[in-house]
Protein backbone atom coordinates (compact mmCIF):
# COMPACT_ATOMS: atom_id res chain seq x y z
CA UNK A 1 0.00 0.00 0.00
CA UNK A 2 1.23 3.49 -0.84
CA UNK A 3 0.97 5.68 2.26
CA UNK A 4 1.44 9.44 2.19
CA UNK A 5 3.33 10.84 5.18
CA UNK A 6 2.10 14.39 5.83
CA UNK A 7 3.27 17.06 8.19
CA UNK A 8 4.71 20.55 8.27
CA UNK A 9 7.66 21.31 6.04
CA UNK A 10 7.80 25.12 5.73
CA UNK A 11 5.16 25.87 8.36
CA UNK A 12 6.56 27.67 11.38
CA UNK A 13 10.08 27.88 9.92
CA UNK A 14 10.04 31.49 8.71
CA UNK A 15 11.97 30.19 5.69
CA UNK A 16 14.91 28.94 7.76
CA UNK A 17 16.58 26.12 5.77
CA UNK A 18 17.78 24.36 8.94
CA UNK A 19 14.28 24.35 10.41
CA UNK A 20 12.85 23.02 7.13
CA UNK A 21 15.52 20.30 7.09
CA UNK A 22 14.59 19.37 10.67
CA UNK A 23 10.92 19.13 9.68
CA UNK A 24 11.80 16.91 6.74
CA UNK A 25 13.94 14.71 8.99
CA UNK A 26 10.93 14.20 11.30
CA UNK A 27 8.77 13.22 8.33
CA UNK A 28 11.45 10.80 7.14
CA UNK A 29 11.70 9.28 10.63
CA UNK A 30 7.97 8.54 10.44
CA UNK A 31 8.44 6.88 7.04
CA UNK A 32 10.68 4.06 8.28
CA UNK A 33 8.08 2.30 10.47
CA UNK A 34 5.63 2.45 7.56
CA UNK A 35 8.21 0.83 5.27
CA UNK A 36 9.11 -1.76 7.91
CA UNK A 37 5.50 -2.97 7.93
CA UNK A 38 5.66 -3.62 4.19
CA UNK A 39 4.13 -0.44 2.82
CA UNK A 40 5.60 2.24 0.56
CA UNK A 41 5.82 5.60 2.36
CA UNK A 42 5.83 8.76 0.27
CA UNK A 43 6.56 12.27 1.49
CA UNK A 44 5.36 14.96 -0.90
CA UNK A 45 8.61 16.89 -0.53
CA UNK A 46 10.51 13.89 -1.91
CA UNK A 47 8.70 14.55 -5.18
CA UNK A 48 8.25 18.31 -5.05
CA UNK A 49 11.71 19.44 -3.93
CA UNK A 50 13.71 18.00 -6.86
CA UNK A 51 11.23 19.60 -9.25
CA UNK A 52 11.38 22.90 -7.35
CA UNK A 53 15.19 22.95 -7.39
CA UNK A 54 15.37 22.09 -11.09
CA UNK A 55 12.71 24.56 -12.24
CA UNK A 56 15.30 27.36 -12.43
CA UNK A 57 17.00 25.42 -15.23
CA UNK A 58 13.85 25.13 -17.33
CA UNK A 59 13.49 27.86 -19.96
CA UNK A 60 10.43 30.02 -19.36
CA UNK A 61 7.85 30.07 -22.14
CA UNK A 62 4.69 32.08 -22.51
CA UNK A 63 1.44 30.21 -23.26
CA UNK A 64 1.62 31.56 -26.83
CA UNK A 65 5.05 29.96 -27.35
CA UNK A 66 3.83 26.53 -26.22
CA UNK A 67 0.76 26.52 -28.52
Amino acid sequence: MLILIAGPYRSGTNGDPQAMAANLARLEAAAWPVFATGHLPVIGEWIALPVYHDVAEIPRRTPQETA
